[in-house]
């Protein structure tokens, strides 16, 4: 088995990244086609992206297998302030995690989110948070697997 290479992505991966979240947003769209378009425009994506490598907050990272592009993990250090309601806390929010449907079943999502959850701890954060859709049943079993619990639950009523 090929070893899995996790590193930050860089300007020259963006046309990677792109052409590894085609699936996660085909899978996004099929199961929730009132909120995630089907297909994503490739320019837009691929600038909002480039946007990412610049924000301190923000991770994107890449995985590759024999160099090539495997799956991509994003994430982003949230600051959350006091309120009369709840405690000033800081966190991880794992915005995507994608893997090649190509690469898939060979440990690259769990490399990912072990290198997320690594950069976490590095910058003393105790917590990562992630959504994961409820009729999503892969992405829910991995996620409990790798000790992921239920932290509130949204529900939604369609009006019309």
């Amino acid at each position: 088995m090929s070893a899995i290479a996790i590193r930050p992505a860089v300007d020259t991966d963006i046309s990677a990244l792109v052409a590894l979240n085609a699936s996660v947003q085909a899978l996004h769209a099929a199961l929730s086609p009132k909120i995630f378009k089907p297909a994503v425009d490739p320019v837009a994506l691929a600038a909002f992206l480039r946007g990412m490598l610049d924000q301190h907050a923000h991770r994107l990272l890449l995985a590759q297998v024999d160099g090539a592009a495997a799956g991509y993990g994003w994430a982003e250090v949230q600051n959350r302030p006091e309120t009369p309601f709840a405690l000033a806390r800081r966190r991880l929010y794992l915005h995507h995690l994608a893997v090649d449907p190509a690469f898939r079943r060979r440990g690259i999502a769990a490399a990912l989110l072990a290198a997320l959850e690594s950069e976490a701890r590095a910058l003393g954060l105790e917590t990562v948070v992630l959504d994961a859709w409820a009729d999503n049943a892969g992405a829910q079993a991995f996620f409990a697997a790798a000790g992921y619990a239920p932290l509130n639950l949204t529900r939604a009523k369609r009006l019309g």
